[in-house]
């Protein structure tokens, strides 16, 4: 299982900094203020896994029962399945944290839509300051649940422990559907998290370029540096997620293809 395993070197991950200048068009006394992560928060991020592939060990998926043939003890049963259940939770958390920030700038979007009126942007802007407020609380539960999957696969390393082997391609002499079942729901995962990924990271840069440009009049050098290194990260990261987006396709080209010589039932891919 190839999965994203480059996100382990691109926790690049810039959060866009929260700041409506829109809002500012809002009555004075209804103004709310939008959280906004400085660049201390952002950096910060960069030290905690972007998914829970990133902190996956290809040496752990390899081999099913001990070499020996004896069976997987119980104790190596339960924490394959805590393993199982804590990617889970950090594929669910990160994808939860990604949707949320592109909320956040559908509404900072909206905000600076002409043709509404005061209360429409009373309302978005405090939607937009309960959805800031929301990214920051999910990219905390997402660096906490690869935290905590780190800490089971460190356990199992030490004892030695592998992670439940795929199904193979084939089973008893005919094509195994469990197997095309699942890595057609695996490949579709990877690519559909790419995919708002690209969007995610084309927003950070945005938002990068309009500071870096608005702040390009203060002289302060030194913010602007900054403001240029979050924008590079967003920029790799975009050409990483790009590039696992192609991965992504090609690989369900080929499953398909794959399944098509062996005579799996198309319906299998719907």
């Amino acid at each position: 299982m190839k999965a994203f395993s480059f996100w382990a070197a691109l926790i690049a991950s810039a959060l866009i900094l929260f700041v409506v200048s829109a809002s500012a068009q809002q009555p004075a006394a209804s103004r709310k203020r939008v959280p906004t992560l400085t660049t201390d928060d952002v950096y910060a991020q960069r030290s905690a896994p972007a998914t829970a592939d990133a902190t996956e060990d290809p040496a752990s998926k390899t081999a099913g029962a001990p070499a020996n043939g004896k069976p997987v003890s119980p104790e190596e049963s339960a924490w394959r399945e805590n393993v199982k259940n804590a990617r889970e939770r950090a594929k669910a958390a990160d994808r939860a944290a990604e949707e949320a920030e592109l909320r956040v700038t559908a509404l900072r979007n909206q905000l600076g839509q002409s043709g509404q009126g005061p209360r429409d942007r009373n309302e978005t802007a405090t939607e937009l300051d309960s959805a800031g407020q929301r990214v920051i609380e999910l990219r905390a539960q997402a660096r906490d649940a690869h935290e905590s999957l780190d800490k089971l696969l460190e356990e199992g390393r030490a004892k030695g422990f592998t992670e439940t082997p795929e199904p193979s391609a084939s089973k008893d002499g005919k094509p195994n559907i469990d197997y095309y079942k699942t890595k057609f729901a695996e490949l579709t995962e990877k690519l559909q998290t790419a995919e708002r990924r690209v969007k995610l990271y084309d927003d950070r840069i945005r938002e990068m370029n309009q500071r870096i440009t608005i702040n390009s009049r203060t002289g302060d050098n030194y913010y602007i540096g900054q403001l240029q290194q979050l924008r590079a990260d967003a920029q790799h990261d975009q050409d990483q997620a790009r590039a696992d987006l192609e991965s992504a396709q090609r690989d369900l080209e080929a499953l398909k293809e794959e399944a098509r010589r062996a005579g799996v039932p198309p319906g299998v891919f719907r």
